[in-house]
């Protein structure tokens, strides 16, 4: 029998994963359902994914929490800001998903920079390997044979759409994330797309976040048959929507796959270093902010390349290894014994856009074990968070309320590190997956249910508060961390 009662689903198709959440009219979470894929870096700058995987894993995820239900009301999309390949004119993928991990491009920023000198100014992206711009750059002139076959360039997300739909679509805060559209105009630049020997017909139409699509008849969907479905934005900016951020004052902050620091604005946000990125939101609102490349990616590495056993062992006994991680790191005093972690896995985005910079372990000892390892991870993911804070500074209020979302919310150390380092309170809202709430909340705000976006507020469930003690300690490891990144960033760039 199924359950009687609207629900809407928020979809968040992200680099490590999909996930579908179900809610209920007041936004309560019904039910979630979660599937991993994997990304291929078998070689140094490589990210590559396969979109069938993708696609398979979103129908799972899809089937798994709209079954209980018997009144799918709407689903809201959610998907990696930064993701591209290639189709042929069925719409088959000729290439691999180039996620924003992807760094094959690195060689490319100069042109970029030579040859489009407005770049950043029109499309709010600082050049950078992440984005789709860069990448087809690459992939025209390393791989001419495959790039001429190619009729259209998707993201991940207009992929699925219009496998589900039959509309081929964008909306425009992905379109704005790939370094392609003019934020000022809100469509496909046409200087950039000349000089990749595009136009804008190898791209799909840009749409609002609220556009309706409707689901067609999808192998193992058949009770989604109908159903209204809408693109809603990138991961970032429904984060941003979901902890209630449409308004002055209020700073998000996300840590998953990468992290991130986030503003709303109702012009696109630009700075003069051009260490600042803008994309587009919905109508008049603009998302400006800095994010680092190296967020919960860092621990997940971990667990691949050096902790197979014991996530093998945790696995077996029903135990989340990022809660044994957790407490191995909370048994480690402040500071992981001097060890620290520059996180730059794959490379640097906010706030230098160096992706030649790579990770270091400095100050490594015989006395060290894994749980230093897992402490020093932590911190200095969350130092590269300090300084996209310092970067933002200047354009927030004196007192800003920072609050905070996604996979690291799980954990009170994550936070408390964050509180200290960034000396400031950090509320924590009650839904840790943000992306598919804010998707949700474009599903029903486009149906009526809600009166404005800017009008939600989210349920905070803790509030973090700084140590005191702890402040001063980590004010002298920021302080350190800093200074090895100056010494270090010249061995990583050649010089």
């Amino acid at each position: 029998m199924k359950l009687k009662g609207e629900v809407f689903i928020g979809v968040d198709i992200g680099t490590g994963g999909v996930r579908a959440i179900a809610f209920n009219s007041k936004l309560e979470q019904l039910s979630s359902s979660y599937q991993e894929h994997t990304t291929i870096s078998s070689r140094e700058d490589q990210a590559e994914q396969n979109p069938h995987e993708i696609y398979s894993n979103l129908i799972s995820c899809l089937k798994d929490v709209s079954q209980p239900y018997k009144k799918i009301m709407g689903i809201g999309f959610s998907s990696m800001l930064h993701s591209i390949m290639g189709v042929d004119e069925k719409g088959n993928p000729l290439t691999p998903l180039y996620p924003f991990t992807d760094n094959q491009g690195k060689n490319k920023i100069k042109r970029i920079k030579e040859e489009l000198p407005t770049f950043y100014k029109k499309t709010g992206c600082p050049p950078h390997p992440m984005y789709p711009a860069v990448q087809i750059l690459w992939l025209k002139e390393e791989k001419p044979d495959i790039f001429k076959k190619i009729k259209k360039f998707l993201s991940i997300k207009s992929f699925i759409l219009q496998k589900l739909t039959g509309d081929l679509v964008e909306d425009s805060c992905i379109a704005s994330g790939s370094g392609l559209l003019n934020i000022h105009k809100l469509s496909w630049d046409e200087e950039i797309l000349n000089f990749l020997s595009l136009s804008k017909k190898n791209f799909p139409r840009v749409v609002q976040a609220t556009e309706k699509l409707t689901i067609k008849s999808v192998s193992g969907l058949n009770n989604l048959r109908g159903v209204p479905v809408y693109p809603g934005a990138g991961d970032g900016m429904l984060c941003h929507l979901a902890s209630g951020g449409l308004k002055e004052g209020y700073l998000s902050s996300t840590v998953g796959t990468s992290g991130a620091l986030r503003i709303a604005t109702h012009k696109p946000f630009l700075n003069e270093k051009e260490s600042i990125w803008c994309y587009h939101f919905y109508k008049n609102w603009w998302v400006s902010g800095g994010a680092i490349h190296n967020g919960g990616i860092t621990l997940r590495w971990f667990r691949d390349r050096l902790c197979r056993e014991e996530a093998e062992k945790a696995k077996k006994e029903g135990m989340d290894i990022y809660e044994l991680f957790d407490k191995w790191a909370g048994e480690v005093s402040p500071g992981a014994k001097d060890l620290i972690f520059l996180p730059f896995l794959a490379g640097e985005r906010s706030p230098n856009w160096n992706p030649r910079m790579r990770a270091c372990f400095v100050g490594l000892g015989l006395h060290h074990g894994k749980k230093e390892i897992i402490r020093s991870i932590m911190e200095g993911v969350m130092c590269r968070m300090r300084a996209v804070m310092e970067l933002l500074k200047p354009s927030l209020p004196e007192k800003v309320e920072i609050r905070a979302s996604g996979g690291y919310t799980k954990s009170r150390l994550w936070l408390q590190i964050q509180a200290n380092l960034f000396k400031n309170v950090i509320k924590v809202l009650q839904e840790v997956e943000a992306a598919s709430l804010g998707a949700a909340i474009i599903a029903m705000f486009a149906q009526g249910r809600l009166n404005s976006l800017e009008g939600f507020e989210p349920k905070i469930k803790e509030v973090i508060t700084p140590d005191e003690e702890e402040v001063k300690l980590y004010a002298r490891v920021y302080k350190k961390h800093i200074d090895l990144y100056r010494r270090l960033e010249g061995y990583f760039s050649g010089g």
